[in-house]
């Protein structure tokens, strides 16, 4: 990222004389620019150290400001006006380093309004690449607003405003919010070790991020986008949180928390707790089966939404895979990377914290979530290969391996999730390794018994950009492979290949209703190559599917 600063009225100095002015730490070259300015520039994350300069740079009414430009140089209708404003300094300072506005690019100015022009612009303006006008996707929005958010508060920006590019105002809330996600368990730095840490070291420091003057109907689609990243982040902080801190018990106390702290209309929502009782009542044999091996009890959190009271029909359902932490069971994994099975209740954390931002935004429709929760631990009470459980729907399941424990759980979820006659089910969950190894990380595995069901999948998918593929489940080659000699079905296949295919296969004997999505999240789990989403943290994929899911299906 380059940054450049503006100095007038030091035309008589010599370069030594200005560079005694300029903050410790910056290598600099100098271009006249016209008589009494120059432009300083150089790649670097240093913050101010100049107290005259903080002093100034607070004063402003905004600390930090993001403009778009498109590829060749052409600035968005905001940045145009921005540099009317500003005296065309920010065009000419973009001509000098040459800009080029390809997506991924970024460039900080300084003190672009200092004299005469009194604006309210703010002394700090990041200059973002969108890429292609011509071919400006939304992702690109998501993308440079991050990127320009982060730059400014790596420079010491606390208060930012970020144009919309002339588009949609909640995709650009969203990349900046999302953006600012941090985890960390670190004990806090003294004041002497923190001296020198900018903004973005520092985990405490919270932005003050806003729509660039904008008309009220972009004001309230900025405030959707920022309610979408923060049920996102939310999700991203369950799933990131250690085992030992993020239990069944204390899962269901954060959701809670969570509900309860904001403001949310209390006659549309109830959020009940279950325990090992009350499984045992249903008859969930599978889901018991499982949380046999540990010593933390199991909780089953049920979220109903009612937003459309006058839609007399069953809830969409969402049901999240829960297993807080994931050892394999006796089948024990490998010991390399298990600290990632924290995860393994992502599906659960992107449920509930969907059913957050749907209630957030009082969304005109009803939802329900089914969320069993859990560990599998192995243990002398955990189940066993060869065991044979009985689901709640009265099917027997072979356990042929302990560690395809998430089958087990959502097949009685999904059983219960019925009583409520749901027009659609849609579960989710890090269920095999199997589509990593189909997929990676580029999208998740979406298996359903509808195509119309896909196809809203889909839509709901590319709106956000948190890309669902399809895979298939029908072939009877999948349904044979389950096929159990002692019990109905068995929860592992020893055939090799078509793993996560055979997983949906599994779970479709849990279901009746014509219209079920099956999305398993495995390979997007943890964050990669993202301007948006923190690299190797938690991605929090698919929350925001779920909510636009759930937003496309409002009456009209």
């Amino acid at each position: 990222n380059r940054i450049y600063f503006w100095i007038k009225g030091h035309r008589s100095h010599s370069k030594e004389s200005m560079q005694n002015l300029l903050v410790t730490g910056f290598s600099t070259r100098f271009s006249s620019l016209r008589s009494n300015s120059f432009s300083i520039s150089k790649i670097s994350s240093k913050r101010f150290s100049s107290k005259s300069q903080q002093n100034h740079l607070k004063s402003e009414q905004l600390c930090g400001l993001v403009v778009g430009v498109f590829e060749g140089g052409k600035l968005t209708e905001n940045g145009r006006k921005i540099d009317v404003e500003l005296g065309g300094k920010l065009s000419k300072n973009m001509e000098i380093i040459k800009a080029k506005g390809k997506e991924r690019e970024s460039n900080l100015f300084l003190d672009l309004n200092v004299g005469e022009i009194s604006s309210g612009i703010p002394s700090r303006i990041a200059v973002v690449g969108l890429g292609k006008e011509s071919e400006l996707k939304e992702e690109n929005l998501r993308i440079a607003s991050a990127l320009g958010t982060k730059l400014l508060k790596k420079n010491g920006a606390v208060r930012i405003a970020i144009e919309d590019f002339g588009k949609s105002a909640k995709t650009v809330s969203e990349g900046a919010h999302l953006s600012q996600f941090k985890y960390s368990l670190k004990s806090k730095p003294s004041k002497a070790e923190n001296s020198e840490s900018s903004n973005e070291e520092d985990e405490d420091v919270k932005l003050d991020l806003s729509l660039w003057k904008s008309e009220e109907s972009k004001t309230k689609e900025w405030k959707e986008g920022s309610i979408y990243a923060e049920a996102q982040n939310f999700a991203r902080t369950l799933g990131e949180t250690p085992s030992n801190l993020m239990t069944p018990t204390i899962f269901t106390q954060s959701v809670l928390k969570k509900f309860e702290e904001s403001g949310l209309d209390t006659k549309k929502i109830s959020l009940i707790v279950r325990d090992k009782e009350w499984a045992e009542e249903q008859k969930m044999g599978c889901f018991l089966g499982v949380s046999k091996g540990t010593a933390e009890p199991l909780k089953f959190l049920e979220i109903h939404y009612k937003g459309d009271a006058s839609n007399q029909e069953g809830p969409i359902a969402y049901v999240g895979k829960g297993v807080t932490f994931d050892s394999g069971g006796i089948s024990i994994k490998p010991s390399s990377n298990m600290g990632d099975m924290k995860g393994d209740m992502s599906g659960a954390a992107t449920v509930a914290s969907a059913l957050w931002g749907i209630a957030k935004l009082d969304l005109k429709v009803n939802v329900s979530a089914f969320i069993p929760l859990c560990e599998n631990m192995p243990s002398g009470t955990a189940t066993k290969p060869g065991d044979v459980l009985t689901a709640s729907n009265g099917k027997t399941v072979e356990v042929d391996n302990t560690d395809a424990e998430g089958r087990l759980i959502l097949a009685d979820a999904l059983h219960y999730a019925h009583s409520f006659n749901p027009t659609t089910v849609i579960d989710v969950a890090t269920l095999t390794g199997a589509i990593v190894v189909s997929l990676g990380s580029a999208a998740y595995g979406a298996f359903t018994n509808n195509d119309e069901l896909w196809s809203e999948i889909e839509k709901a998918s590319k709106e956000t950009n948190e890309t669902a593929w399809r895979m298939p489940m029908h072939f009877k080659e999948y349904h044979k492979a389950i096929k159990s000699d002692i019990a109905d079905i068995i929860n592992s296949t020893k055939k090799a290949g078509g793993g996560s295919c055979t997983a949906a296969a599994f779970l479709s004997n849990f279901v009746t209703v014509p219209r079920w999505v099956h999305l398993d999240i495995a390979g997007v789990m943890t964050a990669k190559d993202s301007h948006y989403l923190l690299s190797g943290f938690n991605s929090g994929i698919p929350t925001r599917t779920l909510i636009q899911f759930a937003a496309n299906h409002q009456k009209k």
